[in-house]
């Protein structure tokens, strides 16, 4: 039996995982904080996670890489063959031991959102979180009407990721300029006669990279991008480990 998934989606009205994402303010969130997070159940529901270019190097030990086929062309880590379903999350939550956790991931339910018409951005918090508490939290954002530790580490951290992200826009605009990707599929053989295919996703063309211009490759060099293309490259080894998980999870579904 052949099962074909295809992971391109329609553009969601809200960013993965957040369904109500609020800008954080003294007065709304004078007493709200968050519960220690203690699973990742909100990220089981994947098969596909979004990277910052700056995480290529980390998430290519575990995860097949690919891009996005409709623009903007960002990266993701392939986390599951089958849609909606994230083999590195298991039944309690937690994340499979030894991963990388991407940075998306991370930063929940934190997220920035731009102000209309103009460039300023504002944290804002997911309230539909599992563990945002919206009144007498335990532990607050704000102490006598001021942001605790906690929410400055929060802001700093997705103060970086967004920074991270512009530069992973440039990256992935350079490469359509540059015509260094193209459509491709992945066969997942999961024995007994099945397998996934999934399409959907670009990868990187290695005879484009081996031909490629001087001034590109030097271009690339200057810029600290090209050990991105050969971590992408070597990422794709990993779709072996993805079908064996996703075997080893079919074998556990039975028994229960």
């Amino acid at each position: 039996m052949t099962e074909a998934v295809d992971t391109t989606q329609p553009a969601p009205a809200m960013p993965m995982f957040y369904k109500n994402p609020v800008p954080i303010e003294p007065v709304r969130h004078a007493t709200a904080g968050l519960r220690e997070r203690t699973d990742f159940r909100f990220a089981a529901e994947t098969n596909a996670v979004p990277l910052t270019a700056a995480e290529i190097v980390h998430a290519a030990r575990t995860y097949p890489i690919v891009f996005s086929a409709a623009a903007p062309t960002v990266p993701f880590a392939v986390v599951g063959l089958r849609d909606q379903e994230n083999l590195f999350v298991d039944t309690s939550g937690n994340w499979r031991e030894d991963s990388y956790i991407p940075a998306y991931v991370r930063r929940y339910p934190f997220i920035f959102s731009e102000v209309p018409d103009s460039e300023r951005l504002v944290l804002c918090v997911d309230e539909a979180a599992d563990h945002f508490e919206g009144a007498s939290s335990s532990r607050p954002f704000f102490a006598d009407g001021k942001p605790v530790d906690a929410l400055q580490r929060a802001f700093k951290f997705n103060e970086t990721f967004q920074m991270h992200y512009g530069e992973t826009r440039r990256f992935g605009e350079w490469l359509d300029k540059n015509n260094m990707l193209e459509d491709r599929m992945a066969k997942a053989d999961l024995g007994g006669g099945q397998q996934f295919t999934l399409r959907g996703f670009r990868l990187m063309n290695p005879e484009r990279l081996q031909t490629m211009e001087d001034a590109l490759v030097l271009e690339l060099h200057k810029k600290n991008w090209l050990p991105l293309l050969h971590f992408h490259l070597q990422s794709l080894n990993n779709w072996g480990l993805l079908s064996s998980l996703t075997r080893t999870r079919g074998g556990e579904q039975k028994k229960n």
